[in-house]
């Protein structure tokens, strides 16, 4: 194991400690939330990235979305299943119209 897998490791472990703290300590994170993060996390640390929501969320970040349309991105989110990329594509798409309607 390299330098940067270990790195990588001790990053990975961090941010899981610190989102599951966020859920289960402190009650600030719901269940749905937490495994959605962490889902994201699997996703960019272990090497899954996938371009098309990686770059979506930083879009939905970046935007000052209404608070309504803000909740219906966040419920769609909630409800991603990361085994189901059909699903998911479709997902994106509603989450991409929504953006595009906010502006």
């Amino acid at each position: 194991m390299g330098l940067d897998d270990i790195n990588t490791k001790k990053l990975y472990d961090a941010l899981i400690n610190m989102i599951s703290n966020l859920h289960i300590q402190k009650g600030l994170l719901s269940k749905e939330e937490m495994h959605c993060l962490l889902s994201i996390l699997d996703l960019v640390i272990m090497g899954k990235n996938d371009p098309g929501l990686i770059g979506l969320l930083k879009e939905w970040e970046a935007d000052e979305l209404e608070p309504e349309i803000n909740e219906i991105v966040k419920a769609t989110l909630l409800d991603f299943d990361f085994t189901n990329i059909d699903s998911n594509k479709r997902k994106m798409e509603t989450i991409r119209d929504l953006l595009r309607y906010n502006k």
